[in-house]
């Protein structure tokens, strides 16, 4: 197996608009990577985007040079025509079971409900306002489209002090918000907290049951809370294809944490063939360094 770093030529990417063609567009870059194997008939690499920090700037809003994680089966091929810079190295970590690392992960987590895949992010949220509407007997107040928005108006409007002792009890239990839940703050904020909260919760179990197929577990810190963290939930357009129209693509957070083998064979999978699904798009691939 081999990592490796690959970057835009500096020539190219200072010289052309080719960043920002690409910024956003998972399509572009997968197929331009996978340039980098030209004997692939099948694609068997994983990668992520990260974005040069030096490269940023004092401005937030400066999209800097991409650059690309790889690990591959086979070597990148560099040409002399390539679009771009690629540094490999052998890839076979020394691992043993009950070693613990730092981790990065971007993943696509779906959840499967009557044979449909769901993105979790979106049916975690709308799991919770459908038990809350349906806790406080509102459902026939519900129109026929029932969006997100529907539940989270009608509950704001209707839901009156049994709805603010409902989200008062989902929040104090969690350390995080409940300390939120003290500093006050309007209705839908409290809202907006359990959302969250509830969503923390499915990734957590998602992470979980992933690291319980591919042998590593989470490591809880003194509080007997999980090494976990959850950011950056993204939408990924994709062109539309079998006639899902504009709502063709996938979705994907970035998590961060602490974990420990379990299964060093099985943690080996996880190292090279990914974690999740849209692998092809830039999920899966699993970073990890040795802690301390």
């Amino acid at each position: 197996m081999y990592f490796s770093r690959v970057r835009i030529r500096p020539t190219i990417f200072k010289s052309s608009q080719l960043g920002r063609v690409l910024e956003g567009n998972v399509y572009g870059i997968h197929r331009l990577l996978w340039d980098l194997f030209p004997d692939e008939k099948q694609r068997t690499f994983l990668y992520r985007e990260e974005i040069a920090r030096e490269q940023l700037g004092a401005l937030p809003a400066v999209h800097g040079e991409p650059i690309y994680y790889l690990v591959s089966q086979t070597k990148p091929i560099e040409t002399d025509d390539s679009l771009f810079n690629v540094d490999s190295k052998d890839y076979q970590p020394q691992l043993k079971t009950g070693q613990r690392f730092t981790f990065e992960l971007r993943a696509n987590p779906v959840v499967t409900r009557l044979g449909k895949k769901h993105d979790v992010v979106m049916d975690a949220q709308q799991q919770l306002l459908q038990l809350l509407v349906k806790e406080l007997n509102l459902e026939t107040e519900l129109s026929a489209k029932q969006e997100k928005s529907a539940y989270k108006r009608l509950l704001l409007e209707k839901g009156g002090e049994a709805f603010s002792q409902q989200l008062t009890e989902i929040l104090k239990i969690n350390p995080l918000y409940a300390e939120r839940l003290q500093q006050g703050g309007l209705l839908s904020d409290h809202l907006e907290w359990a959302l969250k909260a509830g969503v923390d919760r499915t990734l957590e179990h998602w992470f979980i049951k992933q690291g319980e197929r591919l042998g590593f577990k989470l490591v809880a810190d003194d509080n007997n809370l999980s090494k976990l963290q959850n950011s950056a939930y993204q939408w990924h357009g994709l062109s539309a294809k079998g006639g899902k129209g504009d709502k063709a693509g996938f979705s994907s957070v970035d998590f961060t944490g602490e974990l420990q083998i379990t299964d060093m064979e099985k943690f080996k999978e996880a190292l090279f063939a990914g974690i999740g699904r849209s692998k092809a798009f830039g999920c899966g691939l699993l970073l990890i360094r040795r802690c301390g």
